[in-house]
């Protein structure tokens, strides 16, 4: 066993000694609930600061009431959006969850639907997005702080 994991290790070393793991935070402040708040930028300068060529990023918000998601930059979709989850998650619903008011309850199960993390390519130097793609977290709460972890792999 101890020849395996010593192999694992040089061949490891060998093929991957450029890759670097790179970590960092992005905070925001919403104002509203239903927001998009457009991070794209910060997360660009994040994989240029860090000179990241080719690998992997991985963005995570630490919120159980706020959404990342991939979209267009267009207010129209994003309306649209927020008034398809309002009638799949209606707020005049009884919830269990509900000794924050159902605002809570309801960015919980919204939160579930949407995700809370994003893994993209880094080609070239530059996130993998389409021409219209942008990151945005959604705040689906009430306006606060949030925080979103950042994780790169690559060279």
């Amino acid at each position: 066993m101890a020849l395996f994991i010593q192999s694992i290790h040089s061949f490891i070393s060998q093929y991957f000694t450029s890759m670097k793991v790179i970590t960092d935070f992005v905070e925001v402040e919403s104002n509203r609930r239903g927001e998009y708040i457009d991070i794209t930028n910060q997360i660009e300068k994040i994989v240029e600061k860090n000179n990241i060529k080719n690998g992997i990023i991985v963005i995570h918000e630490l919120h159980t009431t706020a959404a990342l998601t991939i979209q267009e930059n267009d207010g129209s979709i994003h309306e649209d959006t927020k008034e398809i989850l309002e009638e799949i998650v209606p707020l005049n619903k009884r919830y269990r969850h509900s000794y924050e008011g159902n605002e809570n309850a309801t960015a919980h199960i919204k939160n579930q639907l949407l995700g809370s993390s994003i893994a993209l390519p880094i080609i070239n130097g530059r996130l993998a997005l389409g021409t219209w793609q942008h990151i945005f977290l959604i705040e689906l709460f009430e306006a606060r702080k949030r925080r979103i972890a950042v994780c790169i792999v690559g060279e």
